[in-house]
């Protein structure tokens, strides 16, 4: 319950920086980073946990190409994997 009350508030925290999306930053990748490598190692059992990896490494390979907004938004949906389940 703990770790899904976790998820739950990291998937709220994601979401923001979706409505700005087109204005990320730098910044705003380091965070949604953090916050899907938490998702991550709570989500030991979770089935889209491979799933959500890839979108997580598709993010860290836009953001590294300076593309944030791709890279944000590949982030939240490797968040919004991890809470589907």
């Amino acid at each position: 319950m703990k770790r899904m009350m976790a998820a739950l508030s990291l998937s709220c925290l994601a979401l923001a920086p979706l409505a700005h999306a087109a204005d990320a930053k730098l910044s705003d990748c380091v965070s949604m980073q953090k916050q899907v490598s938490t998702a991550l190692e709570n989500a030991v059992s979770n089935p889209n946990a491979e799933s959500a990896r890839q979108e997580a490494q598709n993010g860290r390979s836009f953001c590294t190409s300076r593309l944030y907004d791709k890279g944000v938004a590949h982030y939240a949906k490797a968040l919004e994997l991890l809470n589907k389940s």
